[in-house]
């Protein structure tokens, strides 16, 4: 191979290996860091550490996005922020009290939640300046979220530390990948030392966009409250195995494959609209099922749904961004777009899903969010429907 060559290859190679050990990083933590809690904690002071990260990644995205914009390079910001989450990961193993982990989880949080708006972002103008298809790199992210807990879950039965090393070694496989990344420039970034005032106004103004984090709003706080209650419907009151949601969890990364497979095709012939309306569709389905249906095969075939429908919402925001939002606030864009329609719904599907299934219990509430995933197909009606603009097409 010559020099030329493999210096083409490198960045190719770099960009598929940051895709995947970023999201690697994001189901290490999501996998495994509530097991680490429990051995010093009740379950109580467990769902307040763990309530942190929704918090906080309601302001942090937005924060890191407007420096990525003003960055000479995007890939740099990104580098910095797993940089900063494995120091802040690492800190947990030092300390148990509540108040050492309460703000290393703010800190860690303000480090870890852009992770998977910022990568998508880069990637994303990755392939639309080069016409590299995206379906196979973003493939990458799915495949390693999904494996990786499975690996893991084999040495950390018998010693949950090992997540910490195993952070630490993803995380500095991960900087130099991203650092080798093609790169991707931050469009407000001048060389002059005159600063250059970020105009938010056309984001908050998008009446486009508001529409579609509307709708991705609504997705994530279903798709919040069915993770937060779900799994002890599934055993305590269906009196299914824990394998059942294990299995569930594998399956809906599956679910994905197809979605990403076929990425260019779907936005390409079918359009944001009609992806839009497929997926509310799908979501009103799968709560309706998930309340009525009581068979394990049943279950895990309708999982399959579940990763699909919430992905759609948040891609159509991220290539409407892309194709409609001036160059300069793209990134802000797209973490302002992140941080409402998919942080805050986090917190409420918590605080707003524990009163719900107190007072009605699961059943009844996820038949509520198939009620709530209908009132994004009257919006659609409303207001999408015949707008024939080409910003949905």
């Amino acid at each position: 191979m010559t020099t030329q060559r493999f210096r083409k290859i490198v960045p190719i190679i770099a960009i598929f290996t940051a895709n995947g050990l970023v999201y690697g990083l994001n189901s290490l933590y999501f996998g495994f860091i509530q097991f680490y809690l429990e051995k010093y904690h009740p379950p109580i002071t467990i769902g307040i550490l763990l309530a942190i990260g929704p918090f906080v990644s309601i302001i942090a995205p937005i924060f890191w996005g407007i420096r990525t914009d003003k960055a000479k390079y995007k890939n740099t910001i990104l580098a910095i922020i797993v940089a900063g989450s494995t120091l802040l990961f690492f800190l947990i193993k030092f300390n148990q009290s509540f108040w050492w982990l309460f703000f290393v989880f703010i800190g860690l949080m303000f480090f870890m939640s852009p992770f998977g708006g910022l990568l998508d972002l880069i990637t994303l103008e990755y392939v639309n300046q080069t016409g590299f298809p995206y379906g196979p790199i973003r493939l990458m992210g799915t495949f390693v979220f999904g494996v990786m807990p499975m690996i893991l879950s084999v040495f950390t039965a018998r010693n949950i530390n090992l997540i910490f090393y195993a952070y630490l070694i993803i995380a500095v496989i991960c900087v130099v990948s991203i650092l080798l990344m093609p790169k991707i420039k931050g469009h407000s970034h001048t060389k002059t030392r005159e600063k250059k005032k970020l105009n938010i106004k056309p984001i908050i103004t998008n009446k486009k966009l508001i529409l579609i984090t509307f709708m991705m709003f609504i997705a994530q706080f279903v798709w919040g409250y069915y993770n937060n209650f779900f799994p002890t419907y599934i055993t305590n009151d269906l009196g299914f195995p824990q394998w059942v949601w294990g299995v569930n969890i594998f399956v809906t990364v599956l679910g994905e494959i197809p979605f990403f497979i076929f990425y260019e095709k779907l936005f390409s012939r079918i359009g944001i609209r009609k992806l839009l309306l497929f997926s509310i569709i799908l979501s009103i389905l799968r709560y309706v099922a998930l309340a009525l249906i009581a068979n394990a095969p049943l279950l895990l075939t309708s999982g399959m749904i579940t990763g699909v429908s919430v992905t759609v919402f948040t891609y159509c925001g991220s290539m409407y961004i892309l194709s409609n939002m001036q160059p300069e606030i793209i990134a802000s864009s797209q973490t302002i777009m992140y941080a409402v329609g998919s942080s805050v719904p986090r917190v409420l599907a918590g605080v707003l899903g524990g009163v719900m299934t107190s007072a009605i219990g699961v059943k009844n509430s996820l038949l509520i969010c198939a009620g709530f995933c209908t009132t994004m197909l009257l919006v659609y009606i409303i207001f999408i429907h015949k707008d024939n603009s080409k910003e949905f097409n």
